[in-house]
């Protein structure tokens, strides 16, 4: 029998739904996502196609919540002579993308649409869960240590004259604030997004989809599509067909796109 708390044990228990705590890895996200067959294991397919699609060798990423630079790694992949920025509150990871990607302007902070500090929800056997606030966690037992982070807004941070073209927002609730505190900047440069917004976080920051479609399309001039529907050349969604996305949960990721 293998020792408790040896790695056949753990892959035991993640079978099971039961999470386990490791120092800041995503070791239990990943066995519980290809286990349960995750919807972002998709989502991300989607999203690496989007930038094959709309990304040229010069051009500048944003990643807002890089986690441990997943898709850091799939910008610079695409566009290496571009100027990429990653933004992670959490320092174990900020400093993981830091050193992987020397290249890479990491800030060790929540983007949002204030500068100042917040209390921040480190999930330990989780950490894609981690965020600003708590929400709901669709696996039974969160271990959560509450840190505090250092928060910016994308305004006044980004360089006006580089031009933008790509943004991934993943931040567990948040992307309302990341935008917010983004929309001159956005507005002037109309970059593809990607973005999670979903019931099961959204709602513990008192937001409805109709609020974020009003941002991105009437403040900063954007579409709002489906990334499938975006890929198959269809139409972009309307402020009702968003909300109906959301409520019926039929998808959590969107792209906002000219």
């Amino acid at each position: 029998m293998a020792p408790r708390g040896g790695l056949r044990h753990r892959l035991d228990e993640a079978l099971a739904g039961k999470p386990f705590e490791m120092p800041i890895r995503n070791t239990y996200s990943l066995v519980y996502g290809y286990y349960k067959h995750d919807p972002n294991l998709y989502y991300d397919k989607q999203a690496r196609r989007v930038m094959d699609r709309v990304l040229r060798k010069d051009s500048n990423c944003l990643d807002v919540g890089a986690n441990e630079g997943t898709f850091v790694k799939e910008m610079v992949k695409r566009a290496p002579q571009g100027e990429h920025m990653a933004f992670e509150p959490i320092p174990e990871l900020a400093a993981k993308v830091a050193d992987r990607y020397p290249r890479v302007e990491v800030h060790e902070c929540a983007l949002s649409d204030v500068n100042g500090t917040s209390t921040f929800q480190l999930v330990t056997n989780n950490p894609g869960y981690s965020g600003l606030r708590r929400r709901h966690y669709e696996f039974g037992e969160p271990i959560i240590r509450e840190i505090t982070v250092e928060t910016r807004a994308l305004d006044g941070l980004y360089p006006r004259d580089r031009p933008l073209a790509f943004v991934k927002i993943d931040v567990e609730g948040a992307e309302y604030l990341v935008l917010r505190g983004g929309k001159g900047t956005l507005r002037e440069h109309r970059p593809y997004i990607v973005f999670e917004h979903g019931r099961g976080a959204a709602p513990f920051y008192d937001v409805r989809p109709e609020q974020l479609y009003d941002l991105l399309t009437d403040d900063i001039g954007l579409h709002v599509s489906t990334m499938a529907d975006w890929l198959e050349g269809n139409g972009p969604l309307g402020r009702d067909e968003l909300v109906e996305q959301f409520d019926e949960n039929i998808n959590y990721y969107f792209l906002a796109h000219p």
